[in-house]
Formats: structure tokens, C-alpha cells, sequence
């Protein structure tokens, strides 16, 4: 027994310790372990997240409210405002304060009409931004909307309405393709112009002065910062940095002419531009059909928007810079000047017109049946002899045609400050040879050298070319916009006249042409002579622009489809008056460019210069 228990006291006085020493330090590890993390987390959110928590909690009272700038307006001429501001409200979510979702979105679906899931859409858009931003869910509302939503806003945390500027145009149609419109910026804007201050539900111009000058109509965005309680009432305000209004774009177009000139094109399609010829401003523009402009804003329906782009005359295009038509015989004034600059002949050389001519085993035409007879360059222009034109176009070549075509604008841009402007056609061999497989022909040329085939222009380039003619061999630019104004009332922009090129042309040729101009509206065989107006000398030149070859020749209008009847063209100046003027004018389908085109060019000259309208005189 004594044996036995010396070995207990052994265990009890030794083994024991020893445990007790060895479980101290484990649980000693792991207390410097825990109070090393909590030491590391303390630190971590006191030093390396607090600026990050610091801004969520000053969020949750603070909110940041953007504030819209006004858009600039744009103006006639005169100062008449053609596009303007005026206050609406949007409805509109936090996505980092929604609650009760819900309840939210059939609250709101009932009050704004929208369906549930347009709603929820919305919203599940929204938080892919910045979720203190507000993210538009209805714009636009009615009193009543706005009445019925400021009922709830209390219940409902994330729901918010703004007053935001909504864009209108007084003139409705007038103006519609120069002045634009306005749209919801597209996710690919937005990417590109996200830096410049944009968000998601903004409207940035679309067409026209709106996204030409977008830069100078948007301003400046400003901000306010509130303070909120925690159902997100405001309390009080932190901070502001007040917004810049966008700056005002004066036009070069009084709209009165404008309407004017809208009002007697009653026909379905075509288009009128007038110019002074020694600034290059642009005086009307006019586009038909026209549209509009408040079915943009704030947003197109479904319904219109489908009605625009399936109607078959294609209402939105903007047919001064982008109508693509052959300028027909009123091109004969170039190959005219070709000929005597290029001394090609004498314009006195006569060449008898039977009413057609045999080239290369084909037939060609002159527009009268029975004959021009003997004529001479004068004469030809007068009363529009092709036959002549073909002569002198085989004379010349289709490269001299050409070089005088580009000389006068037809061919390339003319950079008169709207978007989208086609640069039309001013062809030669060489071209016909890279997109062609078979070489270029003499009946080519003599086509181009009566403005058709694939000699094709815009109304603009028409416009500007018989503003050289009337100036005596400049080439303006043209231009929409008079000047630009800030917000703060300095002018940042006066528009200068620019002249593109001096076209050289040899002493007294201009002159030459000039005079036949004048007998094509005063000379009883003239094709103008519908366009006469008692003491205005009017310089001119019609022409019919073929939509497709005529198999056979048929003058009544009725038994041709419409979409191949002739193109109506007129271009004509005034120089020897205090204030200039030269415009050409396009009647899609109209017939004759004398009996369709040629009255509108005499009511638009007779309005410009204050005279009465003589009326309808007899054609030829």
C-alpha cells in the first residue's frame, strides 16, 4: 500500500501541471489570435474603410439632387424663338433607398398608367448606375399625376419628382428638318458622352441645329445637396452649385419667309432653298413633307414614330441636303461656261435641232419634238435646246464637264453646318471605271451634259451654284447659323462669309450666260417666262429631271405614275437689288421645271422683295 501511493502522489504532484500548463498556452494562441483580427478589423474599418462608410452614412441624411440646365434656344433671324423650355415634371426612383418594391411599383402603375413590368424594368435598370442618382421613370406627368404621386411620396422611401425643362417648338412643322429634335440618349451616347455629365433618361439632340450645336444648347448641369431624415423628407440644404444655361443659336432664316414659302408648296415632296449670294446665308430651306417637331418631345409614340418611317415620302428626310436628284437642263449654265471658257467653240456657232439626233446608233431627244431649228448658245439656253447641249458636250468631254461641275460645288459637300449633308455626284470615266465593268460612252456624255445621268445634286448645291453664277465666280459656303450667344449674353460666334474658291472664268463669259438667263423668263419663247415679275430683272433656268428613260413621249401628267413622272427644277437669282437673292427650287414628280417649279420661285421672289404676286402667265 505504500508503494501504491507514492506513485499518486507522483501523478498528482507532477503529471497534472503539466496539463494544465500545455491547454494555458493553447488557449493563450488563440486569444492573441482573436484580439489580433479584432485589432486588424478595427484598424481595417477605422483607417482603411472609413472614408467608404464615413460617404454611406452621410448619404443616408445627405442626398445629392441634380439640377438640368436650361436648353438654349434657338431663334429666327429676327429673334422669333422657334424652340424653347417650359417646366415639366418627372417622376422618378433612388435605387439605393427602394423599399417595399412592391407595393411601389403597383402603387405607381395605377397613378402613371404604365404596366407592372414596365415598372419593374425600369427599376432593375436603374441599379446598374449610380444608386444615388435619380433614374427617370416617367416624364411629362399631368397635374393630376404629379398631385396623386406627391400623396405617397411619404409612404414610399426611393420615389422622387422632378421639374425638368421640356422642349417645345411654336412653329410646330416650320423649320423642322434645320431645327431637329431632341431624344432619350442611347446606351451607346452615353458611353461616349457619360464624362461630359450625361445620365440615363437625359435627351440630347437627335437631327438637325439640335445635335449639330449640342455642345453649345446643353449648358452646364448643377447640383444640390440635402439633407434628409430617414423617411426621406428634406430638411435642409448642404450645398449648391447653381446650373448654366445652354447658349442661344440664332438662325440665318426669317420663318415668316420660311412659312411663306411652306405655305404655297402645296405639293406632296421637294424642296426650296434660297441663299444671298454674297454671304452665303441661308435665307429658307425648305423640305416637303414636313413634321411636327413637339410629336419629339418629350418622347415619341410608338404610333407616330411608325407612321413617320412607313410613310413612302419619307417625311423625315431633309431633302435641301440629302434629296439626291439630277440637276437637269439647269446644269446647261455650266456646260455653257465650259464651252466658252474652254473656247470650245464660238457662241455664235449655230446647229440645227430636229428634235432628235443619232449617236452611236442610238436615238437621243430634244425635250421638243418638233425642233428647236437653228440655234446658237443664246438661244439654246432660252428655250432649253438639248440638242445643242449635246454638241457641246461631246465637244467637250466628260472630264472638262465635270472639272466645271466641281468648280461650281455639284460633287462635294457644302459644309453649311447641318449633319448628314450627301455630297451628290459629279462623275467622270475614271469613276465609272472602279465601280463599272463596261467603259464609259459617248451617250454618257451627252446625257451629262443636259444634267442627267449620273450627275446627281442636292437642292443645297443647286442653290449655291446659281449663287455663284449671280456673285460672279464665288463659291460661298453656306450658312444656317447667324451667331451664337452665351447664357451670360456674349457672343462666342458671328457668322463671316467664307468663300470656298475664286472660280476663274475668262472676261465677259459670265456676262454672255447671264443675258440668255435673263431672256429664259423675259423672251416669249422662254422656259421661264412663268417666273416673269414686273420691274425685278430675274436671271434663270428651268429644268425636267427624268426619273426613268421614257419608252414613249407622254405630256399628260395623269397617265403617268407618279413615282416616274418628271422632277421640276428652277434656279434663279437676283443681284441689282439691294438685297440679293438665289434659290432653286425642286418639285418631286411635278412635271415641267417652268410650269411647276417656276411659279413657286416667282410668289417666293415676289414675297421677298414686297412685290404682288403678277399670277399664272402662259408656258410655253
Amino acid at each position: 500500500m505504500p508503494f501504491k501511493s507514492k506513485t499518486t502522489i507522483i501523478k498528482t504532484g507532477k503529471l497534472e501541471p503539466d496539463r494544465y500548463a500545455f491547454r494555458a498556452k493553447i488557449a493563450g494562441v488563440f486569444m492573441m489570435t482573436a484580439l489580433l483580427l479584432l485589432t486588424g478589423k478595427l484598424w481595417s474599418l477605422q483607417l482603411l474603410q472609413s472614408q467608404s462608410y464615413a460617404e454611406q452614412a452621410y448619404n443616408n441624411r445627405v442626398r445629392l439632387v441634380r439640377l438640368p440646365p436650361s436648353r438654349g434656344k434657338i431663334l429666327d433671324s429676327k429673334g422669333r424663338v422657334l424652340a424653347q423650355n417650359i417646366p415639366s415634371f418627372t417622376f422618378s426612383v433612388i435605387p439605393a433607398e427602394l423599399e417595399k418594391n412592391r407595393l411601389l411599383i403597383q402603387t405607381y402603375s395605377e397613378i402613371l398608367g404604365l404596366p407592372e413590368e414596365r415598372i419593374r424594368s425600369l427599376i432593375d435598370r436603374s441599379r446598374s448606375g449610380p444608386k444615388f442618382i435619380n433614374f427617370p421613370i416617367k416624364k411629362n406627368l399631368t397635374i393630376e399625376e404629379v398631385s396623386r404621386i406627391e400623396s405617397t411620396l411619404a409612404d414610399l422611401k426611393g420615389a422622387t419628382l422632378e421639374t425638368k425643362p421640356l422642349r417645345k417648338y411654336p412653329f410646330k412643322e416650320s423649320l423642322c428638318h434645320v431645327i431637329g429634335h431632341l431624344g432619350e440618349i442611347s446606351s451607346d451616347e452615353l458611353s461616349k458622352s457619360s464624362q461630359l455629365g450625361y445620365r440615363s433618361g437625359d435627351l440630347i439632340g437627335k437631327s438637325g441645329i439640335e445635335i449639330e450645336y449640342e455642345s453649345h444648347l446643353k449648358g452646364e448641369e448643377g447640383w444640390e445637396q440635402v439633407e434628409i431624415d430617414a423617411k426621406g423628407h428634406r430638411l435642409d440644404k448642404v450645398s449648391r452649385r447653381a446650373p448654366k444655361a445652354g447658349s442661344d443659336v440664332t438662325l440665318t432664316i426669317d420663318v415668316e419667309f420660311q412659312k411663306y414659302l411652306e405655305d404655297i408648296f402645296y405639293q406632296s415632296a421637294g424642296a426650296i432653298v434660297a441663299i444671298d449670294p454674297d454671304t452665303g446665308r441661308v435665307l429658307a430651306m425648305v423640305s416637303k413633307p414636313a413634321f411636327d417637331l413637339n410629336m419629339f418631345s418629350p418622347s415619341i409614340s410608338e404610333r407616330n414614330w411608325k407612321e413617320l418611317n412607313g410613310d413612302h415620302l419619307h417625311p423625315l428626310e431633309n431633302r435641301c441636303i440629302r434629296g439626291l436628284y439630277s440637276p437637269a437642263s439647269a446644269f446647261k449654265i455650266i456646260t455653257a461656261l465650259a464651252v466658252l471658257n474652254e473656247k470650245a467653240f464660238s457662241p455664235d456657232r449655230r446647229f440645227i435641232c430636229k428634235g432628235q439626233m443619232e449617236i452611236g446608233g442610238q436615238i437621243f431627244r430634244c425635250w421638243n419634238a418638233h425642233g428647236h431649228g437653228s440655234v446658237n448658245l443664246h438661244r439654246a439656253i432660252v428655250e432649253s435646246c438639248d440638242i445643242y447641249f449635246y454638241e457641246a458636250g461631246l465637244k467637250l468631254g466628260p472630264d472638262r464637264i465635270a472639272k466645271y461641275a466641281t468648280l461650281f460645288g455639284l460633287g462635294t459637300p457644302t459644309f453649311c453646318g447641318l449633319p448628314q449633308e450627301l455630297p451628290g455626284l459629279a462623275p467622270t470615266p475614271k469613276w465609272k471605271a472602279r465601280g463599272h465593268s463596261d467603259p464609259w460612252k459617248d451617250g454618257e456624255t451627252i446625257t451629262m451634259s443636259i444634267g442627267q445621268g449620273y450627275l446627281v445634286s442636292t437642292p443645297i448645291q443647286l442653290a449655291v451654284m446659281t449663287a455663284a453664277v449671280a456673285n460672279g465666280g464665288r463659291l460661298m459656303r453656306p450658312a444656317v447659323v447667324q451667331r451664337i450667344t452665351s447664357s451670360d449674353g456674349a457672343v462666342t460666334f458671328e457668322h463671316t462669309p467664307v468663300v470656298r474658291s475664286e472660280i476663274q472664268l475668262n472676261p465677259g463669259i459670265m456676262a454672255q450666260v447671264e443675258s440668255a438667263m435673263k431672256d429664259v423668263v423675259i423672251d416669249p419663247k422662254g422656259t421661264g417666262k412663268k417666273c416673269r415679275i414686273a420691274n425685278l430683272n430675274i436671271y434663270a433656268k428651268t429644268g425636267t429631271s427624268q426619273v426613268i428613260r421614257a419608252k414613249e413621249r407622254i405630256k399628260e401628267d395623269d397617265r403617268i405614275p407618279y413615282h416616274e413622272r418628271t422632277h421640276a427644277i428652277f434656279i434663279a437669282y437676283v443681284k441689282d437689288q439691294p438685297r440679293k437673292i438665289a434659290l432653286a427650287v425642286i418639285v418631286e414628280h411635278g412635271g415641267g421645271g417652268g410650269s411647276s417649279a417656276g411659279p413657286i420661285a416667282r410668289k417666293a421672289l415676289a414675297k421677298y422683295y414686297g412685290l404682288p404676286d403678277p399670277g399664272d402667265s402662259e408656258e410655253k
